[in-house]
């Protein structure tokens, strides 16, 4: 299903870099309805502009919003997306096909860099999540102790292509809590773009100098009630990526207790599926301690991958909540995940909390490791180091 209609700008709703949100009376029904726009150009009130109402008809989860295709009226070619130097193709062959900025291609200043074989991650810390909504509380917690360090965002294309959607990124941004954002794959919209999720990586340490890179999904995931087809599943690729590359990769599971789906309850089957059945590297995985029967349940949902003996899971003490709400007043925006309120659901913001303040507690060892032997991250066998940091003390967070 492809579906497009016609409509008429009545307002510009709302701006911020890369987005914008319009107004519009459709042409056929005659209806007010809005549609995101994701060009750079300029709106006024009776431009005609394509809408592509797809989503909407499906009554997907895109906000209630079309998105603009383009200007119907317009006459002259002009360019909605300027570059520099690009030449890669994001969305290629599609009707929206856009030619980037790429990282790594050779007009851009980092080229060179590219072209080394030894480019390793150098024990930077990764944090790997499926939800999107967990993105600020982990930047945030992590900035609070660390405020001089640099965080940098890397999206893959799993979910949403155009970073612009997400106002979780602008207001970290315009904050100053974000260093800055990749964009890899078809995703794009980044202050870098990269090919891949590798070079993606790469570029978040060696350009922008990250002292922690955080890697998740956009908004916009796509699930099918299957362990087949969700778009986690990508977050296998990214363990891979930062393993391979020499970084320390440390997930957040995804956690409800508000969920009234049995496969999201507790531990989701989406953390479990990707970790039992598609990760061929190991991660350290966050567990939260919540003190109550919760934690009976959690223990069993991971007795099969205990027995594994694939990935180092370490259990840790929840932060209490006005702790979340002290970084939701520092964020100025509200937490929410699927919908709720972390007050209606807070064991995935604690969760996320948790995984900042083991990583803050082995900072120091982490550079030590990597200074002492480079390669102690990259081996095809990675256990043993993760080992070393998850249980360097019994204190836990």
């Amino acid at each position: 299903m492809l579906r497009l209609a016609l409509g008429t700008v009545v307002r510009v709703i709302e701006e911020r870099p890369g987005f914008q949100l319009i107004g519009l009376r459709m042409a056929e029904t005659g209806l007010h309805e809005e549609a995101m726009s994701f060009a750079q150009e300029e709106y006024v009130p009776g431009d005609k502009v394509i809408v592509n109402t797809t989503a909407v008809h499906l009554k997907l989860g895109t906000g209630g919003y079309h998105v603009v295709v383009g200007k119907a009226d317009r006459m002259n070619e002009c360019d909605l997306a300027p570059t520099q130097w690009g030449h890669i193709m994001k969305m290629r062959y599609s009707p929206w096909q856009l030619a980037v900025d790429s990282v790594e291609e050779q007009a851009s200043p980092h080229h060179d860099l590219f072209l080394r074989e030894d480019l390793s991650l150098e024990g930077t810390p990764v944090l790997i999540t499926e939800l999107h909504s967990l993105l600020p509380v982990s930047v945030i917690a992590w900035k609070q102790k660390n405020p001089e360090s640099k965080i940098v965002y890397v999206m893959p294309d799993g979910a949403s292509l155009p970073l612009a959607l997400s106002r979780h990124v602008h207001q970290l941004k315009r904050q100053g809590f974000l260093h800055a954002t990749i964009t890899t794959g078809h995703a794009w919209g980044g202050d870098h773009e990269a090919v891949t999720i590798h070079s993606g990586l790469l570029a978040a340490r060696h350009v922008e100098k990250a002292d922690l890179i955080i890697c998740t999904l956009g908004p916009g995931v796509a699930g099918t009630g299957t362990s087949y087809a969700f778009s986690g599943i990508q977050l296998a690729e990214v363990i891979h990526a930062v393993s391979i590359l020499g970084g320390f990769p440390l997930m957040i599971p995804r956690i409800s207790f508000a969920d009234s789906r049995q496969r999201h309850y507790g531990i989701s089957h989406h953390t479990q599926t990707i970790l039992q059945r598609y990760a061929l590297r190991p991660v350290v995985l966050t567990m939260p301690l919540i003190g109550d029967h919760r934690d009976g349940l959690l223990e069993q949902q991971v007795a099969t991958l205990k027995k594994l003996d694939k990935h180092r899971l370490v259990w840790g003490k929840v932060p209490d909540e006005p702790r979340l709400s002290s970084l939701e007043q520092a964020y100025g925006l509200s937490f929410t995940t699927m919908g709720r309120t972390w007050v209606e659901d807070p064991v995935p913001f604690q969760t996320a909390v948790l995984a900042i303040d083991l990583l803050c507690s082995w900072r120091e060892g982490l550079a030590k490791a990597f200074t002492d032997d480079p390669h102690c991250f990259d081996a095809p066998n990675t256990l043993a180091a993760l080992d070393l940091f998850s249980t360097r003390t019994e204190a836990q967070p």
